[in-house]
């Protein structure tokens, strides 16, 4: 059964095939899919059709991906999947209409704790390119530590090299915050 999660603002609910639309006019844009390793630019309706299903036809247990939905509106994705040393590893885009409104914060949050949570995660990792300091001020302000960097492609950006700031937040510093919130 899908894991669906709610926030305050937020549903992350499991992909339809009616959120091929969004997707492709949000993630066509450059200034999202630039700040992305994997996704093309320009992005097509064959790529977003090829995503959703290889979502739909992905195991939860190696990857879980949710729609993130504001006001019943598809805002953007939120993901995690498991490689393999076991560590769950988020990825994550919203549509620019929906930036600066603290979205991705609190779908992140809540992915985090499915992760600790129901997973059972001892680490969570992710990364964002060291421009992005939307995406970096979203793991920063859910506890996760810089633990390096290295080059990483970007597909949007013709296969460039851009600097990746590797992140992890570990189960101890997860429930240090978690006791200090109370």
């Amino acid at each position: 059964m899908f894991p669906k999660l709610t926030t305050n603002r937020l549903v992350l609910r499991e992909f339809q095939q009616d959120d091929l639309e969004p997707i492709c006019t949000h993630i066509n844009n450059y200034d999202v899919s630039k700040m992305l390793t994997v996704v093309p630019y320009p992005y097509s309706k064959a790529d977003g059709e090829w995503w959703l299903n290889h979502i739909f036809e992905t195991p939860l247990s190696e990857a879980t991906n949710w729609a993130i939905e504001s006001e019943g509106v598809f805002a953007g994705a939120i993901g995690i999947r498991i490689p393999e040393d076991g560590h769950p590893r988020i990825g994550y885009w919203l549509g620019e209409p929906f930036w600066g409104k603290g979205y991705m914060s609190e779908a992140a949050e809540a992915v985090v704790n499915y992760c600790f949570e129901t997973l059972g995660a001892t680490k969570v990792t992710s990364g964002a390119f060291e421009e992005n300091d939307g995406s970096l001020n979203v793991l920063a302000k859910n506890g996760f530590q810089t633990v390096g960097s290295r080059p990483e492609k970007s597909r949007a950006r013709k296969e460039q090299d851009v600097t990746l700031i590797e992140v992890e937040l570990t189960r101890d510093l997860w429930e240090a915050m978690r006791a200090v919130a109370v």
